[in-house]
């Protein structure tokens, strides 16, 4: 995709196009009172243009002009529109005070700042519309550079929530244990341990891994499973750790210590689950007190 300038000879172009592309479209008004160019960019595509304002493609063919202004009364392009009329403002208040005179661009490509501004609101706007933790805001960004490598793909890419879902749980979770499960047969690892109650009142054990990552030169924490019980007895617990290390073919003699809390479901002299462990599978665990 490519940007075309003012007043570039589009007739070869547009040939087919029931509703072709007009240059004198960028000088008229939408909805919402903005000039056309202030957020159209001619693209070197037959019957297509593109938003600069919510990223995305816009098809006039069918409509005309109709669709711009049809465009610009979308809920979307209305946010962005706001949201852009404010980074700019800001970005260059020391170069002027008419927020208007700044949007009139005349489909002149934005520099930089305007540019990143309009970025920083789009990821701001994200993290406040669903509720995340701004600690998420640079892995947000740098998600979106590795996906923009691809810009092929990334136009094309389409995700619902279920299919999100289905991904998550059966392709990338189911993955990414596959190579914990052959990491820990392969490396010495620890076990951390901790009983809690979900939202749902039901006794969850949760179990993580710890090793040596030699791709990440460092030691490394993964969650490798959370287990509803019945019954958060040592017996239970220790039934439950076992059958997660045997089911997946783990060798025993890799786990080299096992970090608990201090009760004595965990921790106990006699039964609790440490002594269990090192009476009946891991008798070389190294002596560790969380």
């Amino acid at each position: 995709m490519k940007f075309l300038n003012i007043n570039s000879d589009i007739i070869q172009l547009e040939e087919g196009v029931r509703n072709a592309f007009r240059w004198n479209w960028i000088e008229r008004r939408d909805g919402n009172g903005d000039t056309i160019g202030t957020w159209c960019k001619k693209i070197n595509v037959a019957g297509q243009a593109y938003c600069v304002f919510c990223n995305s493609l816009l098809k006039y063919g069918g409509e005309g002009f109709k669709a711009f202004t049809n465009h610009s009364k979308t809920v979307t392009h209305i946010k962005y529109s706001k949201c852009i009329r404010h980074s700019i403002t800001l970005s260059n208040y020391a170069n002027s005070k008419n927020t208007d005179d700044l949007l009139e661009t005349d489909a002149r490509p934005l520099d930089i700042v305007t540019r990143k501004a309009h970025q920083e609101v789009l990821i701001t706007s994200f993290i406040a519309e669903n509720s995340l933790s701004f600690n998420v805001a640079p892995n947000l960004i740098e998600l979106c550079k590795q996906l923009s490598r691809d810009q092929t793909a990334l136009n094309s890419l389409e995700m619902s929530r279920t299919t999100a879902c289905y991904k998550m749980k059966y392709k990338l979770a189911k993955t990414i244990k596959e190579n914990i499960i052959k990491t820990l047969k392969e490396t010495p690892f620890s076990l951390n341990l901790d009983e809690s109650t979900s939202n749902a009142k039901e006794s969850i054990l949760a179990i993580l891994v710890q090793f040596y990552d030699n791709n990440q030169n460092e030691v490394v924490v993964h969650h490798f499973a959370s287990l509803k019980m019945e019954s958060c007895n040592s017996e239970a617990v220790f039934k439950a750790v076992v059958n997660t290390i045997e089911d997946n073919n783990i060798p025993w003699a890799n786990l080299i210590s096992v970090l608990m809390n201090s009760c004595n479901t965990m921790h106990g002299e006699k039964k609790g689950v440490e002594t269990r462990l090192r009476s009946n599978k891991a008798p070389h665990l190294l002596d560790i007190d969380g």
